[in-house]
């Protein structure tokens, strides 16, 4: 970016020098209306022609202040140029007499300021050299005499220069306190100001606040890391660039407390969908009154995640329950129905098609049920088994060739998972948790006929400290729409004309029972991609 002029935090000294100049002016126009002042007509010139000189001096020394320099160098000509010009002023003013030898104690004073003690020490030496020298100068023969400064006497010069020399020294000695006070209370500052930045930067939430114009004024690292924006990015910009569904936010208007608080989906810079809570309250100036907001926020994607999953199993464990109490009511009459049938179906004639036919409808459709109630009591025993070693590579090739001699041979396994790669559970579980996933994959007729598995250690982990492992099954069939796609764990939930909705369901609680996780994401037209997380076995 450009460099513009930076003269803002200078202003009030500037303001200062040139009331100062201002008030040596009139002072010298005063005096030469009354016509019978102390100053004779050329040092009346000789004032007019200093306060030229001082008035363009400021400005040259603002014009460099604003633009940019060395600013310890401009310190240093600044301070040159001021005692300069006091010293030119004393002088033709009347020497040691001069009213205007007070000015080397502001001098002084702004000496240690703008530098510290030791430029208070140093300028006070200075003055007290200066004015000896203008004091005495003209009756030494040193300097030429200015109208009357020759006709001091002796006596009077050296009591006029013995007090502005103590007077000196004192304000020395209260501008060296000064300075050091001054120090302190920076250095203090600093500290303070440092704290407050490390405290901004390191709290767990995302902060911003913003001017009454909605504009951003600050923005910490939690912040960037939530929204993908940098804070040079985001400072100065709208809030609406940063985070659009907060842009509502009423800065006038708090909420019950003093702060609003409420929650928002949002779509961060790299993409991901994030849940955000957020709270806002008035930021007032020193007088009270409203001038902007400060707005914390915090990711609440896992939590919400989370609540929906402790939800979910309430569902599952309620419905597994009433799963098993089902199950065992039905199969044992359905066993003599399946008997009975069988024996009616031997004593039927050869020639009695019709009626065989019928007998093979009730004989599928009461294997459909029998195979109903075996899902609905895999579902509803899924505790958490025994626990050893399963290769998943190997596992995966064992039911892609299964799956090839079905009604999916035409499907393909693309099996991507590392040969190393062990999950801890029960075999037999595992087993079914990918073979409901492979069928269920199959069946979305990928449009490229394959499906993918792929996998490894835990993503962010330590290959060799991750006690988690991963596995994805993708494939590019049709896909689940987005309001569907959050029940397709529930029990008996289907989008198959025969499906039982039991299958995802199981999966589920297989794999939470084996302490691991499952989640789905799908995109219509484009397929589904789901990741299983497994406990890792121990190698």
């Amino acid at each position: 970016m450009a460099s513009g002029p930076r003269i803002g935090p200078r202003v009030g000294a500037f303001a200062v020098r040139l009331g100062v100049i201002a008030a040596i002016f009139v002072l010298a126009v005063l005096l030469e209306v009354a016509g019978s002042g102390p100053y004779s007509r050329s040092q009346l010139e000789a004032l007019y022609a200093l306060v030229l000189a001082a008035f363009l001096a400021t400005l040259a020394n603002a014009a460099l202040v604003a633009y940019g320099g060395d600013a310890s160098r401009q310190r240093l000509y600044e301070l040159i140029g001021d005692g300069l010009l006091i010293s030119a002023l004393v002088y033709c003013s009347d020497g040691g007499r001069s009213v205007f030898a007070f000015l080397y104690n502001i001098w002084i004073v702004y000496a240690a300021v703008r530098v510290g003690a030791r430029g208070a020490l140093l300028t006070a030496g200075l003055s007290i050299g200066a004015f000896w020298f203008i004091a005495w100068g003209p009756i030494t023969g040193w300097l030429p005499s200015f109208d009357r400064g020759a006709r001091f006497g002796l006596d009077e010069v050296m009591i006029a220069t013995s007090i502005h020399s103590a007077g000196y020294l004192f304000a020395s000695a209260l501008a060296y306190r000064l300075a050091h006070q001054i120090k302190r209370g920076r250095e203090e500052l600093a500290e303070l100001g440092e704290l407050h930045q490390r405290i901004f930067e390191n709290v767990s939430s995302g902060l911003l606040t913003v001017d009454g114009g909605g504009r951003v004024t600050s923005f910490n690292r939690e912040a960037a890391r939530i929204t993908g924006f940098s804070p040079d990015e985001v400072l100065g910009a709208g809030l609406d660039q940063v985070i659009p569904q907060m842009d509502a936010i009423p800065v006038q208007s708090p909420g019950p407390g003093g702060a609003a608080r409420e929650e928002l989906s949002f779509t961060n810079r790299a993409g991901d969908k994030l849940h955000l809570g957020f709270s806002s309250s008035l930021l007032r100036n020193a007088v009270g009154e409203p001038d902007g907001a400060i707005l914390i926020f915090q990711d609440l994607t896992r939590v919400v995640a989370m609540e929906e999953q402790l939800r979910r199993s309430e569902r599952l464990s309620a419905v597994g329950q009433l799963a098993a109490g089902l199950a065992h009511e039905i199969r044992n009459p359905l066993a003599s129905l399946s008997g009975a049938i069988e024996l009616l179906a031997g004593d039927l004639p050869a020639e009695d098609t019709s009626s065989r036919r019928l007998f093979r409808i009730v004989e599928r459709e009461t294997q459909r049920l029998d195979r109903l109630v075996s899902e609905f009591l895999s579902y509803a025993r899924s505790g958490p088994g025994r626990r050893e070693p399963v290769e998943l590579r190997g596992l995966i090739e064992e039911l892609a060739q299964l799956l090839s001699r079905g009604d999916h041979h035409a499907i393909s396994v693309e099996n991507a998972l590392p040969r190393e790669l062990l999950a801890e559970g029960d075999p037999d579980r595992v087993r079914q948790v990918f073979w409901n996933l492979l069928l269920n994959a199959a069946q979305a007729e990928p449009a490229d006929g394959r499906v993918t598995i792929s996998g490894g250690v835990c993503a962010g982990t330590d290959a060799d400290d991750s006690s988690e492992i991963e596995v994805v099954v993708s494939d590019t069939g049709r896909g689940i729409p987005n309001d569907l796609l959050e029940r397709v764990f529930e029990p008996f939930f289907t989008t198959k004309p025969r499906g039982t909705g039991l299958g995802l369901a199981t999966v589920y609680k297989l794999v939470e029972a084996g302490g691991g996780q499952i989640g789905i994401e799908s995109q219509v037209g484009a397929g589904t991609r789901v990741r299983v997380v497994l406990p890792r076995a121990a190698t």
